[in-house]
């Protein structure tokens, strides 16, 4: 877990500094009526209470016999979002959140690659992969 420090500061800039800005481009890419709002989140440690926000949780870390060999680290976060219930269209609202993500996540220079792996109930689960 050599380079976790530096996946988290980075974590922390696309989450709280660039998606909302990616938030905003789906908001605009779809003009349907349904806006859906930036996060209220000020930094990644930030107990959810304004809604809607997210908690980034970490899941674990890999190092596999393969991984060891081409030297990559792979991290697992966890993403859940937290949206007020009394939204019309949920559903469409949390997808949109997720491309935003799935947007930003793509077109951002990282030093890292990010990949989503999966997404079950309010929660999307995120690959990092870290060369050491």
């Amino acid at each position: 877990m050599q380079n976790f420090e530096e996946v988290y500061k980075e974590l922390g800039k696309l989450f709280i500094e660039k998606l909302p800005t990616y938030i905003e481009k789906i908001n605009e890419k779809k003009n349907d009526g349904l806006i859906i709002q930036p996060f209220n989140n000020t930094s990644l440690e930030e107990n959810c209470i304004k809604h809607p926000c997210f908690k980034l949780t970490f899941t674990g870390g890999e190092y596999s016999e393969k991984d060891r060999i081409i030297e990559n680290e792979v991290y697992t976060v966890s993403l859940e979002i937290f949206l007020k219930t009394q939204i019309e269209n949920i559903i469409i609202a949390y997808s949109r959140y997720v491309e935003a993500l799935q947007i930003m996540l793509n077109e951002e220079e990282s030093s890292f690659q990010y990949k989503i792996t999966k997404i079950e109930g309010m929660k999307v689960f995120i690959n990092i992969i870290s060369t050491i």
